[in-house]
């Protein structure tokens, strides 16, 4: 009895040892999903300086009539577009607002890179427009966009509605990626036209940015 019964904890252990020896295998089959929603890290490696999907996955992504296809990380909460080879061919694509993917006006989006910098990119082919050099990038509106470099965006309210790029220098850039026009941005100190006329803000870690009318002279009526 007292044998029998010592034996099974033994024969136990080598089912549970099976199980965590099969096991691994499933749980990493279950990390890149089918279609390529929410793949974490492990999903992808690092050559040369690009990012590929890991050959086992290739095949559980959905190919466009151009042979692409969408991925998203987990990880990061980004959108990035993948070629058949594997290589990721527009990292950090704009995906939230209403003129960004898929709305984008002409197809023409916007895109990040992990060192923070932004572009352009042409849904159609997913083939990028305006390299990631800028600081900011706004959507494009009625042809056009404006970029900039060494500048801050400042929004006036919580939800962005309005906002102003401070510093540096600005690109008002076409469909097609050419520079229309160059010319520096206001700073922080003459953006409203004077110091006494600009509001800083703070609220949940951003820093918006008001201009301050100068008092009208019945004001004081109101």
């Amino acid at each position: 009895m007292m044998r029998a019964v010592g034996k099974r904890p033994a024969v136990l252990c080598l089912a549970t040892l099976s199980i965590l020896l099969a096991g691994p295998p499933a749980i990493a089959a279950a990390h890149c999903p089918k279609g390529g929603d929410d793949w974490p890290d492990a999903c992808f490696v690092e050559q040369a300086g690009e990012r590929y999907v890991k050959r086992q996955y290739l095949d559980r992504l959905k190919w466009n009539r151009q042979g692409y296809a969408l991925v998203s990380r987990a990880d990061a909460f980004e959108l990035m577009a993948v070629n058949r080879q594997g290589k990721v061919v527009v990292p950090g694509i704009y995906h939230t607002g209403d003129f960004d993917y898929p709305d984008a006006e002409r197809g023409v989006g916007r895109f990040a890179t992990l060192d923070g910098k932004c572009g352009y990119f042409q849904a159609r082919g997913f083939k990028v427009v305006v390299p990631a050099r800028y600081d900011v990038c706004r959507a494009f509106h009625d042809g056009w966009a404006t970029a900039c470099t060494g500048c801050t965006r400042y929004c006036d309210d919580e939800d962005c509605h309005m906002d102003h790029l401070v510093g540096g220098q600005a690109d008002q850039l076409g469909l097609d990626g050419t520079v229309r026009q160059s010319y520096p941005l206001a700073t922080l100190d003459t953006v409203c036209g004077s110091p006494e006329r600009r509001k800083l803000t703070q609220r949940a870690g951003t820093t918006l940015l008001q201009c301050v009318r100068d008092p009208g002279p019945f004001d004081h009526l109101r």
